[in-house]
């Protein structure tokens, strides 16, 4: 298996049409756009699951969104969000746990139908391009990349221990509520990005909350 900064990534020029495929580090220096997807998954009380990022990795040891990664060439931004949510939550790129709705009367639809003890469901929320991304990485360094970046927001009410995320790209898992995710960004212990996210996206997600628990 390839490691991750050998993997090509999808890139984009600025108007979002694709421009190719590079490998991962290449891609971040190429000053061309790259493709994320970030899901935030809310539980029924509330509360927010957060991943913590491992030390070695960009943004080490913060707290961040429930899924996040980069499109990979010749995939959508929705099969990439489906395929992170896989390999990130359940350590399976196909898992038959995670659940695309294709709108928002579909994601209410889902919530109330699916065994949200056992699976997780999302829409696409918003599209937003040419993002420019601060990153903190391993050496204490900054890093800046452009990113045309894909949320979507969904539901689950799996228990952390039922979660099978892979040790080697996240460090742990936990529900947090509003209040404590406000705790979080202020001081400096969520990844920046997350701390953007949650600014853009928390009102939906707890208004999503209210309505399917």
């Amino acid at each position: 298996m390839a490691e991750p900064h050998d993997e090509s990534v999808a890139v984009f020029d600025a108007s979002g049409r694709p421009a190719g495929a590079l490998p991962r580090e290449q891609a971040k220096r190429s000053g061309l756009a790259l493709g994320a997807v970030n899901v935030l998954l809310v539980n029924a009380r509330g509360e927010l699951l957060l991943q913590r990022r491992p030390l070695d990795k960009e943004n080490g040891g913060r707290w961040d969104k429930s899924v996040g990664g980069h499109v990979d060439a010749g995939e959508s931004f929705d099969q990439a969000a489906v395929r992170e949510a896989g390999e990130e939550l359940f350590s399976d790129g196909a898992s038959s746990r995670v659940r695309l709705a294709r709108d928002a009367a579909e994601l209410e639809r889902l919530a109330r139908a699916a065994d949200l003890g056992h699976e997780v469901v999302f829409r696409r929320e918003a599209l937003q391009l040419n993002l420019r991304d601060v990153r903190l990485v391993p050496d204490a360094g900054v890093r800046n990349v452009v990113y045309h970046v894909a949320s979507y927001l969904g539901r689950t009410d799996l228990a952390i221990d039922d979660f099978d995320p892979p040790a080697s790209e996240i460090a742990g898992l936990r529900y947090a509520a509003p209040a404590e995710v406000d705790a979080l960004l202020v001081s400096g212990a969520l990844a920046p990005n997350m701390a953007f996210l949650w600014l853009t996206h928390a009102r939906a997600l707890l208004e999503l909350a209210a309505r399917t628990s």
